[in-house]
C-alpha cells in the first residue's frame, strides 16, 4: 500500500489534515481512543483502521531511521 504522506485526509473526530499528520496524531492518542480511530481518504483503501495506521507509522519510521 503506497500512500502519499501529503494527501489530504480526515482523521475521525480530529478534522482534515495531511496523511502524515493524521498518522502522527493517531499514534499519540490514548490507547482506548486509538483503537477506535480511523482515517478517511479519497482513494483505495478509503478507510484506514488503527492496525493499518500503526503499520504505516512503523513503515514511515523505518525510512526515517538513520542508517549505520
Amino acid at each position: 500500500m503506497a500512500l502519499d504522506p501529503e494527501e489530504l485526509v480526515t482523521l475521525t473526530d480530529h478534522g482534515s489534515m495531511k496523511l502524515r499528520a493524521a498518522v502522527l496524531r493517531a499514534m499519540m492518542l490514548l490507547p482506548k481512543e486509538r483503537k477506535r480511530t480511523t482515517i478517511v481518504r479519497e482513494g483505495e483503501p478509503e478507510i484506514l483502521n488503527f492496525e493499518q495506521i500503526k503499520n504505516l507509522a512503523a513503515r514511515w519510521n523505518e525510512r526515517l531511521a538513520p542508517i549505520d
